[in-house]
């Protein structure tokens, strides 16, 4: 029976709740707004599936995979694709092949609670609300079930998800299937999603309207100074960037937020458990700034041959070049540490029943002042300047 006696040990991933036999395991909300397995122990049956398939207590490598990746730097073709993706626009590439050649594709999309869930898909139309980062945790719900059973019809199947995620279907589908490819990403860590909903409400109060479309990743002003954009059902539209958005700042300067488990993650390093491994290429502009127009650049790490006759098949619709420097990994620390437990984290999770959000992010994870934000700015310029520069514009 799964008993999660640290919240470190648990990584949300639902494979537990997948796999028991007698729906025994629900997955509830605790306080600060991430869901764990309780098991109702009236219906348990002691059958061991649900340690059994755990990820963290059994994490293994199921498939052979490279323990040195091949690494490119690469793009889509398609302006509007890349520009409205994370960074190159490399995943819709990969997902537009699966739809035409009547496969399925999951990745997590956000819902009609402005949450984020994975769905899986026959339809080309949900590619555009499955493109890009969310930036919070996503319910896997009953996506692995779905998966195991297109896949036992030998139905072609592509799924995005974090790497404990990935690390989770692996588990629960137990055996190699020739029609599945996985894709994870280089993960900093998942956010809460009470966090996210008092983010949500705090600019509906401000805005006077409800949500009607989320955007992180936005490069009005360029990738490497992204923003995030969230229009509303009147008509108006707030556009916060990287620096001075109070939810980006909360993840990416304080630590926040996330779940526990991503303090002390048991995911990190290589060699990789998914096909494909796809991240913003920070630090292209060093190793080869040409590979860099402000406009998204992907790092594509290739783990399996599997992994290696998917980007085959990609080729013709993408721009891409092999990295074979060393570098790579130095500004993309996240694929090899944690981030840092921090006191602004302790702060939040004390405070966030007795606080409204515009009160937790004033007192624990507050914006640059004018002084700074004119600096950032400053700084931000000096590399888009680079880069027009290297590129003759």
């Amino acid at each position: 029976m799964i008993e999660i006696k640290e919240k470190k040990e648990c990584t949300g991933c639902f494979v537990c709740y997948n796999i028991c036999p007698k729906n025994a395991i629900k997955m509830e909300e605790d306080k600060e707004g991430f869901k764990y397995p309780n098991v109702d122990k009236s219906k348990c049956i002691n059958c061991g599936l649900c340690t059994k398939v755990c990820p963290v207590i059994n994490n293994k490598i199921v498939n052979e995979k490279k323990e040195k990746p091949i690494i490119y730097a690469a793009w889509s073709k398609q302006q509007t694709v890349r520009l409205d993706s994370t960074s190159g626009g490399i995943f819709s590439e990969l997902a537009n092949h699966f739809y035409s050649n009547d496969g399925f594709v999951c990745g997590a999309i956000f819902n009609d609670n402005n949450l984020v869930e994975h769905i899986l898909s026959s339809d080309v139309k949900d590619i555009d609300k499955i493109r890009s980062s969310k930036y919070l945790q996503s319910d896997i719900n009953d996506i692995y079930k779905k998966i195991k059973e297109k896949l036992e019809q030998n139905k072609l199947v592509l799924i995005c998800g974090s790497p404990c995620q990935i690390a989770g279907l692996y588990n629960f589908l137990g055996k190699e299937y020739n029609t599945l490819y996985t894709c994870d990403f280089i993960c900093r860590g998942m956010n809460s999603p009470k966090i996210f909903k008092g983010y949500i409400k705090s600019l509906e109060d401000k805005y006077k309207s409800k949500v009607k479309k989320i955007k992180f990743k936005n490069k009005i002003h360029g990738w490497h100074n992204f923003s995030t954009r969230i229009d509303f059902e009147n008509g108006k539209t707030y556009i916060g960037g990287r620096y001075v958005d109070s939810y980006m700042l909360g993840y990416l300067k304080y630590n926040a937020f996330m779940r526990p488990s991503c303090y002390d993650c048991k995911f990190k390093g290589l060699p990789k458990k998914s096909d494909i491994t796809l991240a913003d290429f920070w630090g292209i502009e060093n190793i080869n700034p040409k590979l860099d127009n402000n406009q998204g650049t992907s790092m594509v790490m290739i783990n399996s041959k599997k992994g290696m006759d998917l980007f085959n098949k990609i080729k013709e619709s993408i721009d891409y070049e092999q990295i074979l420097s060393n570098e790579v990994f130095e500004q993309n620390v996240c694929n090899s540490t944690s981030p840092e437990l921090t006191e602004a984290r302790k702060k939040v999770f004390e405070n966030i029943d007795l606080m409204t959000y515009d009160e937790l992010k004033n007192n624990f994870f507050p914006a640059p002042n004018k002084i700074e934000q004119i600096k950032i700015f400053l700084k931000n310029n000096k590399i888009a300047f680079k880069i027009k520069k290297v590129l003759g514009k």
